[in-house]
């Protein structure tokens, strides 16, 4: 039912989305009109992302919406996402958050990925430890 609504929405337009995959990835952009039941035409005036078809697979739909009318322009869509100050919106979004921190971790050079994976691995044999005399003790 969540996918139905997911659905639904989409095709009413004015829906932020992240785009995922592809040479565009990491911009956000606004959902301007349905193509088919796959693609989807999308602009992103703010982030550089150029008016084009997008494939469902390859973007994620959020929550943050901008009414603007079916198939409208890129000036449109510029005033309303300034209207509703939607970047700064997405920036405090856990979907952002989630894009710099995958972004940050593939940053890490080779001895940085090394500690993390030490410090990670430290981190689980305590809590192991713990959860063992637990339940020893019960």
């Amino acid at each position: 039912k969540q996918w139905y609504q997911r659905r639904v929405a989409i095709t009413a337009g004015g829906r932020v989305c992240y785009v995922r995959l592809g040479e565009n990835a990491g911009k956000t952009g606004v959902v301007v009109d349905l193509v088919d039941q796959k693609h989807l035409l999308i602009d992103g005036p703010d982030s550089g992302l150029a008016r084009s078809v997008f494939r469902l697979n390859q973007i994620a739909i959020t929550d943050l919406k901008v009414k603007i009318p079916r198939g409208c322009k890129t000036k449109v869509v510029r005033a309303a996402l300034a209207k509703d100050d939607i970047p700064a919106k997405f920036l405090k979004s856990g979907l952002s958050k989630k894009s710099e921190a995958q972004q940050a971790k593939a940053a890490l050079g080779d001895f940085a990925r090394f500690k993390l994976r030490v410090s990670k691995t430290a981190h689980n044999r305590k809590i192991r430890s713990t959860v063992r005399k637990l339940k020893k003790s019960s």
